[in-house]
């Protein structure tokens, strides 16, 4: 299922989107990741995910399009039972990805403004990212950071000690794509 997703994702952006002079730009999985960071009042924490999909278009040596998704399940905080109770309240079973489609773009000296959306719980936001941008002959880097809240997502935040925790998680990315 995840494999007919990812190929549905790919070819509806490649078929219907390709122009002349288009380049397909693919992420390297074992270079890129997502990182957030949690907070609580008593403590915080992290998790890692490197098992992201995603490709980036180029039309005319510009960025047009960009989709990169993620499963839930594959973000690790280094504590299992963090990150099954994480699994648990995200609903990972009804809703087991996170993805980002970007169509508009602003490059300006190696600085990248993307407008686009993200689904995550089931939610569809227009989120804006800011990323750095460079691109060589073999590989093009997006590297940045930005904050969502959970409950932008309808995301119930979780109770320690009687205190909610923060409504900001703060996401880090360097996403590679070669082509």
């Amino acid at each position: 299922m995840n494999r007919l997703f990812f190929i549905f994702l790919f070819f509806s952006f490649t078929c219907f989107s390709q122009k002349k002079n288009s380049d397909n730009w693919i992420l390297n999985s074992e270079e890129s990741f997502i990182t957030y960071e949690a907070k609580h009042v008593l403590h915080q924490w992290s998790g890692l995910n490197k098992n992201i999909k995603g490709v980036l278009i180029l039309q005319e040596d510009e960025p047009v399009k960009i989709a990169v998704t993620s499963n839930i399940s594959d973000f690790d905080s280094g504590n299992s039972s963090r990150d099954s109770n994480a699994l648990e309240i995200l609903e990972a079973l009804v809703f087991p990805r996170v993805s980002y489609f970007g169509e508009t773009f602003d490059l300006d000296n190696n600085k990248l403004n993307i407008s686009g959306k993200m689904k995550f719980h089931g939610i569809e936001k227009n989120i804006a990212i800011k990323t750095s941008y460079e691109k060589s002959q073999k590989k093009i880097v997006l590297k940045g950071n930005l904050i969502i809240k959970p409950s932008d997502f309808q995301i119930k935040l979780p109770v320690f000690m009687l205190v909610k925790m923060e409504d900001n998680l703060i996401i880090n990315y360097e996403l590679i794509f070669s082509n």
